[in-house]
């Protein structure tokens, strides 16, 4: 778990700042390896790979590019305006969501065994188990950096 101490006091706008270049950057790029990986994995481990990882990647990618979308266009510039308690309804909205990422993200670990590889795994399948728990690790604390820190600290302002 990353050390959130720093966000409790931060600015606004440098927490996201931070936002946007730990988690949304990292998130883009991690998913543009992970989605053709799962997908290579897939095809050529069919009788033994869980078929379901590769179409829950490309949902959670698909999910959370326009969750992200939705922060940087239209709940971070309202943030970063000063409206507060008047971002209560968008940042209901994103704390919606990130139960919607959760559950996507447990189906993942369910999926994958909490990305034990199999006896004899190829590269792929081990590069694939490894980011995917990277960016398993990196998006719950995103989310947590998000609704236990920076919302309640916006929602009070």
């Amino acid at each position: 778990m990353t050390d959130f101490t720093l966000w409790e006091t931060a600015p606004f706008n440098s927490t996201i700042d931070h936002i946007l270049q730990r988690y949304h950057n990292v998130h883009r790029a991690q998913f543009e390896e992970l989605v053709p990986l799962a997908q290579k994995v897939a095809q050529v481990h069919a009788d033994t790979f869980p078929a379901e990882v590769a179409d829950l990647l490309t949902y959670m990618q698909n999910e959370l590019l326009m969750h992200m979308m939705k922060e940087e266009r239209m709940l971070f510039p309202m943030i970063n305006q000063g409206v507060g308690r008047g971002a209560a309804m968008p940042i209901s909205v994103m704390m919606h969501e990130h139960e919607e990422h959760d559950q996507a993200i447990a189906r993942l670990e369910e999926l994958t065994n909490n990305f034990e590889l199999p006896e004899g795994a190829c590269g792929s399948w081990t590069r694939l188990y490894t980011l995917a728990k990277e960016m398993v690790d990196d998006l719950k604390d995103h989310i947590h950096l998000e609704n236990e820190i920076f919302f309640p600290r916006v929602l009070a302002s």
